[in-house]
């Protein structure tokens, strides 16, 4: 081997143990990455919640916490952090490892300890509050150890001192834990017990005790006999009594009172046992009650006295408001009353309920509507509820409100629906303010739909309603009902006649004969095509035309040769209405006179006019100039001049009243009634200057001459 390539051999080398280093670095730096940061608490018992705080190296990745190398707790990381809790589980005594894991790189954390600690217990086996045991009950008493070495033996018993201080015990007890350290037993007293015929006849606390043979004591208790068979109650409940004696006695009285006064008492005249039930009562007072059993001829040493407690218990009440038609109602005012006349209210959803959370007790449910005033009414009542319990679902309270629909239909003569008719109802009621019966007046305005109907929903029943129907504001039927349930009204809305008088510019003196005549439905717009609510008709000799048309207000549109002559409305709300119309825009006479340069007429000239882009008629003018145009109707016109065929001149104007137009053409002149030029008629007496001039030149010469001469 050369020096070279030894040289080269050593570089390779040193390059190979510095990537080898830096894997073995970044290795240890990913094992790092899982880890513990925090655990509370560090010691604890069997059943302790353990809180984790630490991270593993895969993003949103699996996690496990081990306890001892077993699974105690598994889950998610959110990104890489890991907070959850993990309960202790049955182990001895000591230190004990905690690791976290990340499952899909199979690494681990560092080691956490956990110190378990030793406990011992002891408890009677009691109903969940506020429900207790009563006097007779057998009750089942359990003792546990938790934390202990394991293997370990001793030997024990179980200690119970009653409320007359009398002390019994069970048979000894052999206590072997097991590998975990865990050990248990339970015991029934009286039955395992050495009480002789004692049981649990007193009211009170029961002390219990698990005591070594070598009489230190591991673990104390206590559990509560009572005379009812619950310490708390709510209104409708049943109070339960239960009391024994363990001589031949009778109980000849069971006494509850509240606060000295007697709300309950029996006389049971049982020996030995008596049993007895009172229900809590709808108004009974929230507060502390007591209950006492007296017996004879021997009273217990322990007298049979105890306190209870009735408070108070809220349940969710649903009431569903219908209306006549058995249709759900939104909007309803609902007020709950209770018995010491205090009111909860609040109004229905849109799907027609009023959902409350009372205190048990009895209700009253009152239903309240208003329309169009303020003041409300009341329109429902419910009989007297029981809230023993949740009333929802099925079990909800329905109330059923005096409410109804008006159904209305408006049709013409022919039963054509219309649309748009103004319906307004008028009603009047009680409503009750500050304690007096006031009345309120109400109205309501609705528009019938494109079928011409329209429904006032959720009305008073029982009440008297007035229904005015209205077009364009003018009042033509009313309607008088009493509503009980829902109703449908029809209206017709009648067909009246018009007559329409048509006249010219001079009034009644000139009627317009041929005069076409178009009426419309005014909502509708005057090109409506011609139906019910559009029609045409032309004027008779003397101007006159009808027209039977639906109650309402109409466009009026007059025409002459297809010319508007005017354009009006008129309201139909009488069965005849005359209606006279003037057409102050027809007939009107155009005159055009035509003259020449010098203002002199010009006959024979051809005249046409034109109205609104529409030509009329052409005329020729007479030996005056004049072109006369008959029967015309007012507008903006032109007028165009021809003469030998040529144009000559043409003039804009408005007409609206009878004139006369003059139209000046400057470019000719009239000889004689012959038309020339201006050009020519110039160059004509331009020529005759000359001739004249020239003539009286000649004159002068032959005169100045013949003055020479002589």
């Amino acid at each position: 081997m050369t020096e070279t390539t030894h040289r080269k051999v050593i570089i390779f080398l040193f390059i190979l143990i510095l990537s080898v280093s830096h894997l073995a670095f970044l290795a240890r730096e990913v094992s790092a990455e899982v880890s513990i940061n925090e655990m509370t608490p560090t010691e604890g018992h069997v059943g302790t919640e353990v809180n984790v705080i630490g991270q593993i190296s895969t993003v949103n990745g699996s996690y496990e916490i081990l306890f001892d190398g077993e699974l105690a707790k598994n889950g998610t990381a959110d990104l890489t952090a890991v907070s959850d809790i993990f309960i202790v589980p049955n182990s001895t005594a000591g230190l004990h490892e905690v690791r976290l894991r990340d499952v899909l790189n199979d690494t681990e954390s560092a080691v956490w300890n956990f110190t378990i600690q030793t406990r011992y217990t002891i408890k009677a086996v009691i109903p969940p509050g506020p429900n207790q045991l009563q006097e007779g009950s057998n009750v089942t008493i359990v003792a546990m150890i938790t934390g202990e070495e394991a293997n370990k033996t001793d030997h024990a018993r179980i200690t119970l001192e009653d409320p007359a201080n009398v002390t019994s015990s069970s048979e000894e007890i052999l206590i072997l834990t097991s590998l975990k350290g865990y050990w248990t037993t339970s015991k029934n007293y009286p039955s395992d017990f050495n009480s002789g015929n004692r049981t649990t006849f007193f009211v009170g606390d029961y002390e219990i005790t698990l005591v070594k043979v070598s009489n230190e004591t591991l673990a104390t208790g206590n559990f509560t006999i009572g005379l009812t068979d619950a310490s708390e109650y709510y209104r409708f409940q049943t109070v339960k009594i239960k009391a024994l004696n363990f001589t031949v006695s009778e109980a000849f009285r069971i006494r509850i009172t509240y606060e000295d006064e007697i709300v309950f008492e029996s006389l049971p005249n049982v020996s030995g046992i008596v049993e007895a039930n009172w229900t809590i009562t709808a108004n009974a007072s929230l507060g502390s009650y007591k209950v006492e059993v007296s017996w004879k001829p021997f009273e217990k040493p322990v007298l049979d006295v105890q306190n209870f407690t009735v408070t108070t218990k809220s349940f969710s009440c649903e009431v569903w408001a219908y209306n006549l038609d058995n249709e759900l109602v939104s909007g309803v005012l609902v007020e709950a009353r209770n018995l010491s006349n205090s009111t909860v209210d609040t109004k229905t959803t849109s799907e027609g309920v009023a959902s409350f959370y009372l205190e048990a007790t009895n209700y009253t449910f009152v239903a309240f509507w208003n329309l169009s005033a303020p003041q409300k009414k009341q329109v429902g009542e419910t009989s007297e509820t029981s809230l023993i319990g949740n009333l929802t679902g099925d079990s909800a309270v329905n109330i059923t409100c005096s409410l109804a629909h008006i159904r209305v239909a408006v049709t013409d003569e022919s039963g054509a629906p219309l649309p748009s008719v103004e319906l307004q109802t008028n009603f009047s009621y009680t409503s009750e303010i500050g304690g007096l019966d006031v009345p309120i007046n109400g109205s309501l305005t609705y528009e019938t739909d494109i079928n011409g109907t329209t429904v006032f929903q959720n009305v008073f029943a029982n009440i008297n309603y007035s229904i005015e129907a209205r077009r364009y504001q003018s009042l033509f039927n009313v309607t008088m009902v009493n509503v009980t349930s829902s109703v449908w009204l029809n209206i017709t809305c009648p067909t009246y006649r018009l007559l329409m008088n048509v006249y010219g510019r001079d009034g009644a003196d000139s009627p317009l004969q041929d005069a076409q005549v178009k009426v419309y439905e005014w909502s509708i717009g005057k090109n409506a095509p011609e139906d019910s609510y559009a029609k045409w008709n032309v004027t008779d000799l003397n101007g006159n035309v009808e027209f039977d048309l639906i109650f309402g207000k109409y466009g009026v549109l007059i025409y002459v040769n297809d010319a508007l002559l005017n354009e009006t409305w008129v309201i139909l709300d009488v069965p005849h209405t005359v209606f006279n119309v003037s057409c102050s825009l027809y007939p009107l006479t155009l005159n055009i006179r035509v003259v020449d340069y010098f203002g002199q007429a010009i006959p024979n000239a051809n005249v046409t006019v034109e109205r609104e882009g529409v030509p009329l008629s052409s005329a020729p003018t007479e030996g005056d100039g004049v072109a006369q145009f008959l029967d015309l109707v007012g507008g903006n016109y032109k007028a165009f001049v021809f003469m030998e065929g040529k144009p000559y001149e043409i003039a804009t104007f408005s007409l609206i009243e009878p004139r006369t137009v003059t139209l000046k053409i400057a470019s000719v002149v009239s000889l004689g009634g012959l038309l020339t030029q201006m050009t020519h008629f110039i160059i004509v007496v331009f020529v005759l200057i000359l001739a004249v001039a020239f003539s009286l030149s000649l004159v002068y010469r032959r005169l100045k001459a013949r003055q020479v001469n002589e």
